[in-house]
């Protein structure tokens, strides 16, 4: 990164006991459909509908389909890393062993859905090795009197393709146990059980610099086919139409043509972003009195 060096750990690494990775092989254990493999009629789902992506109003970029979804990607990563300033992010990469019949899609709906069920004190339950002292609990899930509320995850993920599909999800959100992951993606896919969590050691404080890193990490954005999704926490609800606002507000027609001063663009949005973030952790902080 140009501006700020970015320090990666493994989850394992960052709660100071050795990290923990996923098998190297794909599991030697017949492999059988999981809960999210195709029916038996073959059908596959759906892919999520993305919003429709804001046109440049300039004549002078690439305004393919293929290039509109990177701008978008882009977009939608540099404006949640803003919306979570100063918080920590978190990488996490689930694998399909290859050959595998599953639909990672599916697969990963089912997965999130888990985790935004689970809660600090479920973890603690699971826990028969009595690691979670305490003290621990303190320092990955805060207050006790939080540990029976909902996992944060919020998060923006990535598909990619290849003889083992797998997807990149990066999140904000609670620090999650390698050993829980990995049971979990097993039994929802019934045939993988790779698994790998990395954090940052500090939070979010230069977004266009982290932006780049991960794009420039992520080959997926210079392929022609992206798929990706967010959850609603990423930014906020509205946050489409708060953007296409701005870019109608800082568009100019001069001799027929359209022109969008971006920087100045680029500049305002990121306090509208910050705006939202302030208003949304007032409403928190409401709620939980």
């Amino acid at each position: 990164m140009t501006s700020e060096k970015l320090h990666v750990t493994s989850g394992a690494e960052g709660s100071n006991r050795p990290a923990q990775r996923g098998p190297d092989k794909a599991s030697e254990r017949p492999r059988r459909g999981g809960i999210c493999s195709q029916d038996s009629r073959g059908a596959r789902s759906a892919p999520p509908k993305l919003d429709n992506m804001v046109i440049s109003a300039r004549t002078d970029i690439d305004q393919s389909p293929d290039s509109r979804k990177r701008r978008r990607a882009y977009h939608r990563l540099r404006t949640g890393f803003s919306f979570h300033y100063g918080q920590k992010l978190r990488f996490l990469t689930l694998t399909l062993v290859e050959g595998s019949a599953n639909d990672i899609h599916r697969c990963f709906r089912v997965f999130a859905a888990r985790v935004k069920r689970l809660t600090p004190n479920k973890i603690k339950k699971k826990d028969t090795k009595g690691y979670f002292t305490p003290q621990l609990m303190g320092r990955f899930f805060g207050k006790k009197e939080g540990w029976n509320k909902p996992i944060k995850f919020e998060y923006f993920s990535v598909n990619v393709k290849g003889d083992r599909q797998h997807m990149h999800i990066l999140y904000f959100g609670n620090w999650l146990p390698h050993a829980w992951l990995k049971k979990a993606w097993k039994d929802i896919t019934g045939d993988s059980e790779i698994v790998d969590i990395r954090t940052t050691k500090k939070g979010v404080h230069d977004e266009k610099a982290l932006t780049r890193y991960v794009i420039g990490q992520y080959a997926i954005f210079q392929d022609g086919d992206i798929r990706f999704q967010m959850s609603q926490g990423w930014t906020w609800r509205g946050m489409v139409r708060d953007w296409k606002r701005e870019v109608k507000r800082h568009t100019k027609q001069v001799r027929g043509q359209y022109h969008v001063a971006f920087k100045e663009l680029l500049e305002d949005w990121r306090d509208v972003v910050r705006s939202k973030k302030t208003t949304q952790m007032t409403l928190v902080v409401e709620e939980s009195k």
